[in-house]
């Protein structure tokens, strides 16, 4: 006869306070998790960041990403050159023929950048003043994109 019918009460089962307690091998894997989740998006939200140039020469970094240039403004005096420092982190397939450009159709300017590479650019500044439009046209929307676009601030 079982304990129930004896009794009219339903069995009870001993736990083991062990048992019902998690290993800390869980512990330890959910604290893997949650370390490789924060890295992974820190990684993604900072990513832009990493591997900016070092300030090594007297050129202007100008970062061209997805987001567009940063900083999105790039200030010259008239009649002068002005050295520009680009660099791009983004991978070729995210770019129309695996290159960022700075365009500017009103000086006349066209530089190609490769995905994932630097490279330094004398841009010759208009001998007349004034805030002239730069744009990228190979990624993310293109000139369509206001997120592409930057100005070139030409001071007297």
């Amino acid at each position: 006869m079982s304990a129930r019918e004896r009794t009219g009460h339903p069995q009870r089962h001993r736990v083991d306070v062990e048992e019902s307690s998690p290993p800390r091998l869980r512990y330890v894997l959910a604290a893997i998790v949650v370390v490789a989740v924060i890295g992974g998006g820190s990684a993604l939200a900072f990513g832009d960041f990493f591997g900016r140039p070092d300030g090594e020469t007297d050129a202007l970094p100008v970062q061209m990403s997805m987001a567009g240039f940063h900083p999105p403004m790039i200030t010259g005096r008239a009649g002068e050159e002005l050295a520009v420092e680009l660099w791009t982190n983004d991978a070729a397939p995210h770019l129309e023929g695996g290159v960022h450009t700075l365009i500017s159709d009103e000086l006349g300017i066209y530089e190609e950048l490769p995905a994932e590479s630097r490279r330094t650019v004398t841009l010759q500044m208009p001998a007349v003043p004034g805030d002239f439009d730069i744009y990228c046209d190979t990624c993310c929307g293109g000139k369509a994109s206001p997120t592409m676009h930057g100005v070139l601030r030409v001071e007297a």
